[in-house]
Formats: structure tokens, C-alpha cells, sequence
């Protein structure tokens, strides 16, 4: 990532293969500290191999008749002819020994991998973040907010549970396997051989499951994605799903989203699960294959080619070889889905966003509001022309307000000049710089936004108004809300400027809102400001507030103002009516008016009414003279 962001593995995944692959790349830092688990965990598969063989040691030289000489290491112990007591409690001391190095060995090891997982888990989340941060309003329009909660939450966990604890299995699985196969083999390699005829079977059994599995993985991935979609759209619109008494429906809805989730998870899991219980009577056979030729080795020769002790380590050692295989079998299961997760993650890591700083783009000097949109035409979608060849200007320290019917273009006009998306032709020109060879972030640090609908953060009050500016002291907020109006507000809150407030500030009234957001604009003190009707769906009295501290927000300062009441726009020195994605009108009040056009249509179906129930004096007159800043 440019500018300073985290760095983040390269390169588009095109299979698993890659995917995996891109994924190990977060490991890299931590070469050091994977060199010592494989060293812990070679020393306690190393024990672990050491069982079933003293269990042959004790079986054949302790526990039968004629116990055989023993082998060289333990006379070193007990001497060449000790008890068969001594010999066999020293025996089973090793083995007790080795079971417990095994289990202090597993403890440090997933300790180590476990803490290391959760760094890589927190930079994957950091990443996916900030990415989330980086990209353009145009893919929020097209993605849900829940599938992509669920990309930062549960596919990041799923990968997590891989590829802590699911790395060391791995590793000592595949250590176990090829540390079995050594040992038998040194034991007896008649009984070896043998123990393998399953094997070719199980690997037919793989490759038929395998696929199917991954496939299935990617399913659950996607519909439980889509089951935190459907929760954050409804928790998020609850109070319009109780007004419209729609809980019945929204609980179908989210039932039959839940349904193609558990039915996916249903086909992958059951896929999953069939491999314990074929692995399983194959191993089962194995067994019944060593005893019955193991038994044929004693039998049959004189002497025997095997002994009972070499027989009972070879049907642990078998079970061993087979296990290992049935718990990777499981986790190459858990690897398809965190492998389908991680898919999904790159997907969205490799987004590149449509609005981004240009190689050449330099800061743009303090702002004077000198605003210049020439022949703009911009389209959400191919299909979708929303401004046709849009041109006007607007100079420094004027307010220009835009009126016209609902979907003519207004909300898109102001977010072009914030640049939240490119246009297709023409361009816009802030101080003579067209909008796209300058950085973003010193083009929007310059210009204050008062929105139709204010989001106020989990947080204090204080918190709130200091968004706009993160560096401004406790004096200074609260000098902003007292020239937004806001102070008196707030000293009614429980807690004053220290009031938590909730999600969205829903506890507070939408005019309360909007002084806190005019606050937040009064404290960033922006060159351009920009008003999506900040007066509407309010109280005459909370309307008046709301227009005195816009009317000191306002004073020197280019302004732009969507409006939809009388009162925000009848002294703008310029309106553009839109219609259609074109300016069909443009001039002051009374001038519009005399043209007996869309705007006097407007007027008389919508702003006459707004004016005859204004009080005089008040709102239908003139402003109050406005306050410096």
C-alpha cells in the first residue's frame, strides 16, 4: 500500500495453490521462531516414536517366557542381567517419561504458534481495514456491508484456526507419518510392506473427496457472508421494520438466508465427516492385516521372523501411520475453507480502488474557493448518466445553492467536487486544479461537509465535534458549539461535552444531530463547505438554530448547498436548478421566480407553503446579520 500504509502480500491469487502460498508470505517474519517449533516438534515426535517401540522392549524381553538379550542402550541402564521386574518398571518409567516430554513439548509449541498466529491475525485485519478505508463510495454502492464484516471477522478467524494450532498439526503429522514409516521398517520390513496394502486404497478415496470438499467450503464461505449481510441491513434498519410492522417478513427473509447456509454447511461438513469412518476400517483392517501375517511370521518359521513384542509396537506404529493421515485429512478439509476465505480476502485486498491519487499528484496550496466544473458528465454505471455536460462556476466566498426533483443529480454534483468518484469527461477545478492531479486527503482536509443525514461515532460529545478536527483542545471544541448553537444542547446532556452517545447518535433528536455536525464543521474551519439541506425534516424553533449557526458557518467562505427549504437558499448568490443531470436554471430567487420555470414550479408546490407557515421576521425574512468565525 502507498503512503506510509501496511504492506500486504502482492499478486492476485488464481488457485489455492496461490493462495496458500500468498498466505505463508505473513509467516516470513517469523522464520526465527517456526525454526524453533520445528526443532520442539522433531524432539517430540522423536518421543512420541519411542512408545510403541519400549512397549516391544518390555513385551519381549520382561513380560514372555524366554525373554531375549537386551538391546545394548538398556543394559547401559540396569546392567546385562537385571530382574524382570527392574527391567520392565525402568521400561515403563521411559515410556510414562516420553508421554510426559510429549505433552510439555505440545504445550510450548502451540503456545508459540498460537501467539504468532494472532500477529499475523491482527495485521491481516489491519490490512483488510485500511483497504476498507481506501476504497472508492462506488464499491460500497455495489458491496453489502455484512459480506464484508464477515471478510475482516470470520474468514480471518477461520484462516487463524488453520494456520495456528493447524500448522502444528501438520508439521508433526507429516513428521509422525515419515517417522513411523523409518521405524517400522528398521523393526521389520516383511510387517512394513504389509502394513501398507490399505494405503493405494485410501489415496483413491482422497482425490474422489478432496474436491468435492473445497467446493463445498467455498459455498459455506459465501452464504454465511450473506447471512451477516442480511443481520446488518436489519439490525441497522430496525426501527423501519418495526414501523412498517415487517418483523414476520424480515424473519423469513433472514430464516431462508440462514437456510442455504446451514444446507451448505450441512453438504461440506457431512463430505468432511465420511473420511473419519473409511479412514477409520482402514485402519482397522491394517491391523487385522499385521496380527494375521505377524502371527504367520511366528507360526510358520523356525525360528520366528518376528517377535510378539515387534507384532504388538507394529499394531500401535499402524495406528499411528493412519491417524496422522485422518487428522491432515481433517485439517486439508479446514485448509479448503480458510483456503476459500482467503480468496475471498485477496479479492478484496487486490481492489483497487477507482478514485486513487494519481503517480504525479501533488498537495493542493491552502484553498481561496475559486470552483470551476467545465463539461462534466459522469455515469454510476454504463446505463446510468446521472450529469449530462454540467458547467458553471462558483467564486470565492459565494454560496451556490442547487434545487431540483429528487434523483436530478444534486447529491452527485458535491460528491464529484469532493472527488468521492471521477468524472467521465469534462472536469472539475478547484483553485484552477483539476480535483484529480491533486492528493485526495489535501483536498478534502480543506473542505467541511454538513450532511443531510449526520453519523456521529460511538463515542463522548467532545469526541464527536473533535472529528473535525483531531488536534483542537477541549476550549476550542467548545467554542465551536457555542457558535453552532450546540453549547446550550450539550449542557443539557447528562454528562455535558463527556455524554456517551450511542450507535449513529441515535439517542439524540435529528436537529440535535445536525448542530453537532455543524459543530464538527465549525471546528475544522474548511475553506469550502458543503450543506445536503442540513435544515430539513426539522422544527421550525430547531430550524432557526440551525440557520443562525449556518449563517456563521457560512459568512466568507464558498459555499454549496443542496436545499430543499426556502430559508437555506433564498440569499444564495447563485441556484442551479437540475433536472435530469442538467442545469436548466440558474439565477437568484426573485430572478427565477420571473422566468416562471422549473424553479417557480418548485416554489409554488413546495417552498410557497414552507414560506406562508414561516413566522415574519424570523426565517422569511432577512438572515440575521452573520457572526465572523
Amino acid at each position: 500500500m502507498g503512503h506510509g500504509g501496511i504492506s500486504m502480500a502482492e499478486g492476485k491469487p488464481k488457485s489455492a495453490g496461490q493462495a496458500f502460498k500468498r498466505l505463508l508470505v505473513y509467516f516470513e517474519p517469523y522464520k526465527k521462531r517456526l525454526l524453533l517449533i520445528l526443532v520442539v516438534l522433531i524432539v517430540a515426535v522423536l518421543g512420541d516414536l519411542a512408545g510403541p517401540y519400549l512397549i516391544a522392549v518390555a513385551v519381549d524381553h520382561f513380560i514372555t517366557v524366554g525373554a531375549q538379550p537386551l538391546p545394548a542402550w538398556l543394559q547401559l541402564l540396569i546392567g546385562s542381567s537385571p530382574s524382570r521386574g527392574l527391567g520392565l518398571g525402568v521400561t515403563m518409567g521411559l515410556l510414562a517419561l516420553t508421554y510426559a516430554l510429549g505433552w510439555f513439548l505440545s504445550v510450548i509449541m502451540y503456545r508459540l504458534m498460537i501467539r504468532m498466529t494472532q500477529k499475523v491475525l491482527l495485521l491481516m485485519r489491519m490490512q483488510i481495514f485500511q483497504k476498507l478505508q481506501q476504497l472508492s463510495l462506488s464499491y460500497y454502492d455495489q458491496h453489502e456491508a455484512g459480506d464484508l464484516m464477515s471478510r475482516l471477522v470470520n474468514d480471518t478467524q477461520v484462516i487463524a484456526d488453520v494456520f495456528g494450532p493447524g500448522i502444528v498439526q501438520i508439521l508433526r503429522g507429516s513428521l509422525t507419518i515419515v517417522g513411523v514409516f523409518i521405524s517400522m521398517m528398521l523393526l521389520n520390513w516383511r510387517l512394513s510392506l504389509v502394513s501398507f496394502v490399505v494405503l493405494p486404497v485410501f489415496i483413491v478415496f482422497a482425490v474422489i473427496f478432496t474436491k468435492r470438499v473445497r467446493s463445498a467450503f467455498r459455498v459455506t464461505r459465501k452464504t454465511i457472508g450473506e447471512v451477516s449481510a442480511n443481520l446488518q441491513e436489519n439490525i441497522a434498519g430496525v426501527r423501519e421494520v418495526q414501523a412498517f410492522a415487517r418483523e414476520g417478513e424480515t424473519l423469513k427473509e433472514f430464516r431462508e438466508t440462514n437456510l442455504r447456509n446451514r444446507d451448505a454447511n450441512v453438504t461440506a461438513q457431512t463430505l468432511s465427516a465420511a473420511f473419519g469412518p473409511i479412514l477409520g476400517v482402514l485402519t482397522t483392517v491394517g491391523i487385522i492385516i499385521v496380527i494375521g501375517y505377524g502371527g504367520y511370521l511366528i507360526l510358520g518359521f523356525n525360528p520366528p521372523l518376528v517377535s510378539v513384542g515387534i507384532i504388538v509396537a507394529f499394531t500401535n506404529y499402524v495406528r499411528r501411520f493412519y491417524d496422522p493421515i485422518n487428522q491432515l485429512l481433517q485439517l486439508y478439509n479446514q485448509l479448503q475453507s480458510a483456503l476459500a476465505g482467503a480468496e475471498r480476502l485477496f479479492e478484496l485486498l487486490d481492489t483497487q480502488p477507482e478514485v486513487a491519487d494519481a503517480p504525479d499528484a501533488v498537495d493542493i496550496p491552502p484553498i481561496v474557493g475559486d470552483i470551476v466544473y467545465d463539461h462534466v458528465t459522469f455515469r454510476y454505471t454504463e446505463k446510468e448518466l446521472v450529469l449530462d455536460d454540467i458547467s458553471f462556476a462558483i467564486k470565492p466566498g459565494q454560496t451556490v445553492a442547487i434545487v431540483g426533483p429528487t434523483g436530478a443529480g444534486k447529491t452527485t454534483i458535491v460528491a464529484l467536487l469532493q472527488r468521492m468518484y471521477d468524472v467521465q469527461s469534462g472536469a472539475v477545478l478547484v483553485d484552477g486544479h483539476d480535483v484529480r492531479h491533486i492528493h485526495a486527503k489535501s483536498l478534502r482536509d480543506q473542505i467541511g461537509v454538513v450532511p443531510q443525514d449526520t453519523y456521529l461515532f460511538t463515542g463522548t460529545v467532545m469526541e464527536n465535534i473533535r472529528y473535525g478536527r483531531l488536534e483542537a483542545s477541549d476550549e476550542e471544541v467548545i467554542a465551536a458549539a457555542k457558535l453552532a448553537n450546540a453549547h446550550a444542547l450539550i449542557e443539557r446532556l447528562p454528562d455535558g461535552y463527556q455524554t456517551m452517545l450511542g450507535e449513529r447518535g441515535a439517542t439524540l433528536s435529528h436537529g440535535n444531530r445536525q448542530l453537532l455536525a455543524i459543530s464538527r464543521a465549525v471546528l475544522k474551519d474548511p475553506a469550502v463547505l458543503i450543506l445536503d439541506e442540513a435544515t430539513s425534516s426539522v422544527d421550525t424553533r430547531t430550524e432557526l438554530l440551525i440557520q443562525k449557526a449556518l449563517n456563521n458557518l457560512l459568512h466568507k467562505r464558498t459555499s454549496v448547498v443542496i436545499a430543499h427549504r426556502l430559508s437555506t437558499i433564498r440569499n444564495a448568490d447563485n441556484i442551479l436548478v437540475i433536472d435530469k443531470g442538467k442545469i436548466v436554471e440558474q439565477g437568484k430567487h426573485n430572478e427565477l421566480l420571473a422566468k416562471e420555470g422549473l424553479y417557480y414550479s418548485l416554489y409554488m408546490s413546495q417552498f410557497r407553503r414552507q414560506e406562508e407557515t414561516e413566522a415574519p421576521g424570523t426565517l422569511s425574512g432577512a438572515l440575521p446579520a452573520p457572526a465572523t468565525s
